[in-house]
């Protein structure tokens, strides 16, 4: 993998047995690997053209996501355990919590694949059943950091 990447990733949520529409989001980012964790480092711009910081972290036994915002977002997915953690918002907190059920990781010397599949409940509520999909690939072009 170069250091130079692109950075899919596409959400999908399940409600009451209704599928809504995949959101997926791409981004030029950089990769480095310390031992068998591959780190993914990239930033999103808000529309309001705020940029945030991101950082993930993968493996074949767990994901995680960081954002350096404002309010220091951290989510962790780990087969078959629970992660709750507090989300602010601008309009206020919420605890959210990820049950993960799956993840598949398959790698090739310039591409990443990761997919989780996992419960979300948001205040103790179930929200719905949810696939997120983490594709990387090798790229030639520098991220704009």
């Amino acid at each position: 993998m170069t250091k130079n990447v692109i950075i899919s990733l596409t959400g999908l949520q399940y409600v009451a047995e209704e599928e809504e529409a995949p959101i997926e989001v791409i981004n030029f980012g950089q990769h480095y690997k310390r031992g068998d964790k591959h780190y993914l480092l990239y930033e999103e711009t808000e529309e309001t053209g705020k940029t945030t910081k991101c950082r993930i972290k993968v493996s074949e036994k767990e994901l995680e996501l960081q954002k350096s915002d404002s309010f220091g977002t951290r989510l962790l997915f780990l087969p078959g355990e629970s992660y709750l953690t507090n989300y602010e918002t601008p309009y206020g907190g919420l605890l959210v919590g990820v049950n993960t059920r799956t993840l598949e990781f398959y790698e090739e010397e310039d591409f990443l694949k990761t997919t989780l599949k996992y419960g979300l409940e948001i205040n103790g509520e179930k929200t719905g059943d949810c696939t997120l999909v983490l594709k990387v690939q090798s790229c030639e072009q520098e991220a704009p950091m």
